[in-house]
């Protein structure tokens, strides 16, 4: 199987794991946001999975961060093979 990489190809998938991981970590801020209502459910296993909860907002964080350094690290990769296209021609 050959893999081309190509600008569009690029920005799409950027753009696709970005909205992925705004949609996750908006389900997580849903469950966060219901810190009273879920206490008084879960009574003593309520720590945990806030323990858990705040262990997957820390973690889409760093997601969020590492996505962003590889997009910025794709667009500067796209723009430098544009720039070798247009010296080659």
């Amino acid at each position: 199987m050959e893999f081309v990489v190509n600008e569009s190809g690029c920005r799409a998938l950027s753009t696709d794991m970005l909205s992925n991981l705004k949609e996750i970590a908006g389900l997580v801020s849903g469950i966060d946001s219901q810190n009273g209502t879920l206490k008084a459910a879960l009574g003593d296993d309520y720590d945990a999975i806030a323990r858990t909860v705040r262990t997957m907002t820390s973690e889409l964080n760093s997601a969020y961060q590492e996505l962003n350094t590889i997009i910025n690290d794709m667009s500067e990769y796209m723009a430098r093979v544009h720039e070798a296209r247009v010296s080659l021609n």
